[in-house]
């Protein structure tokens, strides 16, 4: 019987890698930290945290942040991506969704929101877990 809750791993293994996605202010960052159970962790924020941060946290917030400023420098994110998997590969990743929706008119924004895409679909593949949130339910879709 389904209960409204979502079924995963009671025991996180340290070298799982989880992979977290949906849309903004959905309730992703409050679900990521349940997989700690209130243990102190090093968290990196896409937002303003260094990449460094991020091969190194347990919990990545903001993935597609990392995305948009490495763009914006002129750097691949797949080669981001790629070291994350290798580094930090037990670390629970959370990005927003953001492929959804209009089409952007500005070049930039079209390939921001495709590479994103293509970083997003390489994480969830090598992702032990992946669930997608909506209203603040995860939802296990790997």
């Amino acid at each position: 019987m389904n209960d409204g809750k979502t079924e995963r791993s009671s025991e996180r293994k340290s070298r799982d890698m989880i992979f977290i996605t949906g849309g903004q202010a959905q309730g992703k960052t409050e679900f990521a930290y349940s997989f700690f159970q209130d243990k102190d962790i090093a968290a990196a924020d896409g937002r303003c945290s260094g990449y460094g941060e991020a091969l190194e946290a347990e919990l990545i917030l903001h993935l597609e942040c990392y995305v948009l400023r490495l763009m914006q420098e002129g750097t691949d994110p797949a080669v981001f991506a790629g070291e994350l998997i290798e580094k930090n590969g037990g670390a629970v990743v959370v990005a927003d969704e953001i492929g959804c929706g209009i089409v952007p008119a500005d070049a930039f924004a079209r390939e921001y929101r495709e590479k994103d895409g293509r970083v997003c679909q390489k994480i969830a593949a090598f992702s032990d877990e992946v669930y997608r949130v909506i209203c603040g339910l995860g939802s296990r879709i790997k």
